[in-house]
């Protein structure tokens, strides 16, 4: 009985059959590309991390702040100088250092990457202000990916868990802010 010999596959035009690819074991190439001047460098960086955020969010939380600037105002080491859809450069008057100003495609893949790990983190509503900016590739309340279901359920429910504080607020009572006193005063309705 002769055995097969594990041979590498050689891959080619002709022969479409691929290695499989190892999983990624550290983010840490990955969140280097992060604050790269090329956007190329940094939008390639976010797609790979959202492969991997679900495994690796202890890793990746450590560049939060980075992915709330580039999700928020599109830069990241500098003053936006103007907000629009295209990649372009800004310069920081007080470094004189170069920005990047990412495009709206780049700012949703952030916006999503950061809402990941703040799920992680188990902070529902920084999570959902995120997501509600990532758009609906990455957070699709209606038709969710099968492995985004607990994630979509959980901001869901923090949601409407949100909605029900803020009425249970008006129907229990309103503030109001008095000036002049120097301070917030808590009036009760009637009832």
């Amino acid at each position: 009985m002769a055995t097969a010999l594990a041979m590498p596959i050689p891959t080619s035009p002709s022969n479409p059959q691929k290695r499989p690819r190892l999983p990624i074991a550290t983010a840490s190439g990955l969140l280097a590309l992060l604050s790269e001047p090329d956007p190329t460098l940094v939008q390639h960086a976010l797609t790979k991390l959202l492969s991997v955020v679900d495994t690796l969010w202890h890793e990746v939380a450590e560049a939060l702040p980075d992915l709330e600037a580039i999700a928020e105002g599109g830069v990241v080491g500098g003053e936006e100088e103007e907000d629009n859809d295209d990649t372009s450069m800004a310069v920081d008057n007080s470094t004189g250092a170069a920005a990047v100003v990412f495009d709206t495609l780049t700012r949703q893949k952030a916006a999503a990457l950061a809402s990941r790990v703040f799920f992680h983190l188990e902070e529902p509503r920084q999570a959902l202000r995120l997501a509600l900016e990532s758009g609906n590739e990455y957070f699709n309340v209606l038709s969710p990916k099968v492995e985004d279901e607990a994630y979509v359920e959980r901001l869901v429910n923090a949601a409407i868990g949100e909605y029900v504080k803020k009425r249970r607020g008006e129907f229990d009572g309103a503030t109001t802010v008095v000036s002049g006193g120097g301070g917030a005063v808590k009036e009760e309705e009637e009832e």
